[in-house]
């Protein structure tokens, strides 16, 4: 199934309703990665550049295929499109076509918006380079969910071992942090969730099995968001000077995408798959990078779905914390219903995209769901306030019966 012959569609890519691998980003190049294949165990450890695209790609691409194997995450569009490392994958593809691993002090807002201009499937492609900048701010946070997530896999124990092209890699202090959190996701909660499924295979069949799966995989992706929460704080920390380079609107963006785990852990996101995203699609994310005003004007004018994506990136960036808590909140409750959690990308979408009606009708069910009893106590509660409405109520009007 991961075939070659791609017929890839960035708006569909974008809006979902794919149904096979050749219409995903990755059908242009994946069956030409490098192979990390340890045919023998004698043999010296990969080179890997960690400042190639290319090579970050085959480091994912190991990953899936080592960590689970078909019975674990084989899925409709290929024999491990359950595996949640594509949204990853998504990811660091979009930064790359995004022109964001560039080093931002060439980047030119007017050319930019003129080679977007001359063509809409110049954006399909607007940077096709496989170099990464060490001046990319985008490209050291990637570093570490890409090339860091792997050592941390490979000192698990679970992939075969690499050689880093560029040591000065090694002595980062923020890249070190990065393994090390990866390293325990990998040998602690990602085992224990293979043993679960594994075990859930043996013991349970039907609607049994199902469910002891769900259940584990939802585990696993409340630890997954914590350590990615780990690796955004060590990766900022280490990156202070990398995100002065970037234009203001694109720095924004940045912090904003950085603040989006608190959202997605809080919802309890588990859709990172590549079924889920050939189904939901990948989203607005800006597929051109914020050189300045004049790109954020062409997209507002000629991507404006984007141009939403960009308010809302920036507004997280300037939420406070007590903001974010209450926001962070507000969204537990709501996605606490399993039902409203696994269509979440629908109710997102209506909500940043649909028409007047629609937002209402989605916000109504949110706020409804938010506000309803989720608890034996909250029931209680509920009905109390009820009973002494009700009370309250009849007395008024019995008063103003007399």
């Amino acid at each position: 199934k991961d075939n070659k012959s791609s017929s890839f569609d960035l708006d569909r890519w974008q809006r979902g309703g794919l149904t096979c691998f050749s219409q995903t980003c990755f059908a242009d190049y994946w069956s030409d990665l490098l192979s990390m294949a340890e045919d023998d165990s004698q043999a010296a450890p990969i080179s890997i550049d960690p400042y190639k695209f290319s090579h970050r790609m085959a480091l994912g691409k190991c990953l899936i295929e080592h960590t689970g194997g078909e019975a674990v995450w084989g899925g409709r569009l290929s024999s491990s499109s359950k595996h949640w490392y594509y949204g990853y994958l998504a990811q660091l593809d979009w930064q790359r076509r995004s022109g964001r691993l560039q080093d931002p002090r060439t980047w030119n807002a007017q050319r930019d918006v003129q080679t977007a201009a001359d063509s809409s499937k110049a954006l399909s492609s607007f940077c096709n380079d496989d170099r990464i900048s060490k001046s990319s701010w985008w490209g050291y946070m990637n570093l570490n969910f890409s090339v860091a997530v792997y050592c941390g896999a490979s000192q698990a124990g679970l992939v075969p071992t690499i050689e880093l092209s560029d040591p000065s890699v090694l002595q980062d202090l923020g890249f070190q942090e990065c393994v090390e959190h990866w390293k325990k996701f990998w040998s602690t909660h990602h085992q224990d969730f293979i043993k679960a499924v594994v075990a859930a295979s043996d013991q349970h069949v039907g609607d049994a099995a199902a469910a002891t799966k769900k259940a584990a995989l939802t585990t696993l992706y409340k630890h997954l968001w914590n350590t990615h929460t780990d690796v955004i704080v060590s990766g900022l920390a280490h990156a202070k000077e990398l995100g002065q380079l970037l234009p203001r609107e694109d720095r924004n963006a940045g912090l904003g995408w950085c603040k989006m785990v608190e959202l997605l852990s809080a919802m309890s996101w588990t859709l990172l798959s590549l079924d889920n995203l050939s189904e939901f699609g990948i989203g607005y994310l800006p597929t051109v990078r914020l050189a300045g005003t004049e790109t954020v004007d062409w997209i507002q004018d000629h991507r404006p779905k984007e141009y939403v994506t960009i308010t809302n990136l920036t507004k997280l960036k300037d939420a406070s914390p007590d903001a974010m808590k209450q926001i962070c909140r507000f969204w537990s409750r709501v996605t606490n219903w399993d039902f409203q959690r696994e269509s979440m990308p629908l109710t997102v979408d209506v909500l940043s995209h649909g028409n007047g009606l629609r937002k209402a009708l989605a916000l109504g069910r949110v706020l409804g769901l938010a506000m309803a009893p989720q608890s034996l106590v909250e029931a209680g509660l509920w009905v109390g306030f009820l009973s002494i409405a009700v009370a309250v109520g009849s007395a008024l009007h019995n008063q103003t019966s007399l």
